[in-house]
């Protein structure tokens, strides 16, 4: 996996590289989570504000013909893909979101 850039926000694209945070997609509480670059998410701080308050939902990393990009929406909007396609699993942001618990395979993350 490519590293990402981490010059601006992932989601709002401010490019103040010195405010921006580091944002753990599976939260560190969950035993899967890891300090790697495919687990980390680079926000600012208003971003990563309703990241945590769950205004934005961020699904996961993905390979795109742009290069890997992170998936996210808003609350109220449509997912960027369909649910059955998110890496995160019984994430808890995602599980606020409702859903069957069995609606990501087994083998993802």
């Amino acid at each position: 996996m490519t590293l990402r850039p981490k010059v601006s926000c992932e989601i709002c694209s401010l490019d103040k590289k010195a405010i921006l945070h580091r944002h753990h997609i599976i939260p560190r509480t969950d035993p899967r989570s890891t300090n790697s670059d495919a687990n980390l998410a680079i926000l600012c701080p208003n971003c990563h504000s309703c990241v945590h308050t769950g205004e934005i939902i961020i699904i996961g990393l993905y390979n795109t013909t742009d290069g890997l990009q992170l998936m996210w929406f808003k609350k109220g909007e449509d997912p960027p893909i369909p649910k059955e396609f998110w890496r995160v699993k019984d994430n808890s942001l995602v599980i606020m979101l409702g859903g069957d618990e069995d609606d990501c395979p087994d083998n993802q993350l």
